[in-house]
């Protein structure tokens, strides 16, 4: 009858219990690394896709990353327009402030007579693969810090 023998699995189950316990630092330093390729994908394209007569740059410069965050699905960093403007309707109308999210809400979805102009879906998905190769190095850089 046939035998085997396993050399070295004492060795290697340590590890993998290291890396399936993966450290919020790490998972920070990827989530950041995602986030700054991420939010400047959807500056430019903000810059790009809604220019025109009315084009100010303000959604464009609104758009920030924020920190790493906890939540019950683990950990995450939101990126969205930031802040409000003051929009100068036409003269004689009253000044009124709008968010710059409900600005990019609109231009991402549109409204009756205004077609919609997504540059946030636009963005996140030409930029998905550069995100998540800035990431993956980060977890290789991990994994071959455990010598696997």
């Amino acid at each position: 009858m046939a035998s085997m023998t396993v050399i070295g699995l004492d060795e290697l189950i340590p590890d993998f219990a290291a890396l399936a316990e993966l450290p919020d630092s790490v998972i920070d330093d990827m989530l950041l690394a995602k986030a700054d390729v991420i939010e400047k994908a959807q500056q430019n394209a903000a810059r790009t896709m809604l220019g025109g007569a009315y084009y100010t740059g303000t959604t464009a410069g609104s758009i920030k990353r924020g920190k790493s965050k906890k939540t019950a699905d683990g950990r995450v960093i939101e990126i969205k327009p930031e802040g409000s403007r003051s929009d100068n309707v036409r003269k004689g109308y009253k000044k009124s402030t709008r968010r710059n999210a409900e600005v990019a809400f609109i231009n991402e979805f549109g409204k009756k007579g205004q077609p919609a102009r997504p540059f946030i879906d636009k963005a996140n998905n030409a930029a998905g693969d550069e995100a998540t190769a800035k990431a993956e190095k980060i977890y290789h850089a991990f994994v071959d810090s455990k010598n696997l």
